[in-house]
């Protein structure tokens, strides 16, 4: 296993150094994205392990994290930007480059659509009906890993925020006193909360607090509540009846799924 892993790490970063002509933000957002998907990449294998999933499926949601946002590269360089609404899907931007380039030529076809399949589907609000049991669970285990890093990412941030925003986590919006109402009604309502419903900087936290509604695994629960996740999300946050009662019920909701 660590043969092939080692042989994909240098072609995900074989693929990354090819870009040229990049700007000193544009080398600092590639260098996020690059150290990002090697984490999932841990994340997801780590979770396939704690879920006693065999060597061949450990390996495949190695390689399935590895290049889940390989799409973000040519968006960041075509678009000079991380926002899809503003550019284009960056999954479907990353499936079209792993189909156009040698990245899988070891596996057979039947895995390759299985990875393929699994990274179209970890941006998306909810995942498609129309899955196999083994498409459901890479799919829902690579969101998990996706989720817990950002989360590891965004908590760093907000216990120690520098003086200038990172926009690549604050998506350039107001900061915001009160959470918008659509965003509160989901969340309350036990819902992930919609990106298009998102207004200001307090609204995307509430966002990220709303991730526990779509999160599947128990190791990923668990882990999520080793490191705080929540608690630091919270403390980051203007304290007030609303956001009182968010953080309550997502609490809640964590520890029930751990005690189950």
């Amino acid at each position: 296993m660590e043969e092939r892993t080692g042989l994909a790490i240098k072609k995900f970063n074989d693929y990354v150094d090819s870009f040229t002509g990049l700007s000193e933000d544009q080398l600092t957002n590639f260098e996020i994205k690059k150290n990002h998907s090697l984490r999932v990449a841990d994340l997801a294998l780590l979770l396939a392990k704690n879920m006693e999933l065999n060597e061949t499926e450990a390996q495949l949601a190695y390689l399935i994290g590895l290049f889940h946002d390989i799409g973000r590269f040519r968006q960041l360089k075509e678009y000079n930007t991380f926002n899809d609404a503003k550019s284009v899907d960056h999954a479907e931007l990353g499936i079209e480059v792993l189909r156009q380039g040698d990245f899988f030529n070891d596996l057979d076809e039947g895995q390759v659509e299985l990875m393929l399949l699994a990274i179209k589907q970890h941006n998306k609000l909810g995942l498609t009906k129309d899955l196999s049991d083994k498409e459901r669970l890479f799919a829902k285990l690579i969101r998990d890993a996706d989720k817990l890093d950002i989360l590891r990412v965004i908590t760093d941030y907000y216990s120690n925020p520098k003086a200038t925003p990172n926009h690549t986590l604050t998506w350039e919006m107001p900061k915001g006193g009160t959470v918008s109402k659509d965003v509160s009604k989901q969340i309350l309502n036990g819902a992930p909360v919609a990106k298009e419903s998102i207004n200001n900087e307090l609204d995307i936290k509430v966002m990220q607090l709303s991730w526990v509604y779509d999160l599947n695994y128990r190791p990923s629960f668990e882990l999520m509540m080793e490191k705080r996740y929540l608690e630091k999300i919270y403390n980051s946050m203007p304290k007030n009846d609303m956001v009182i009662e968010i953080y309550r019920k997502v609490k809640v909701f964590v520890e029930n799924k751990l005690i189950a």
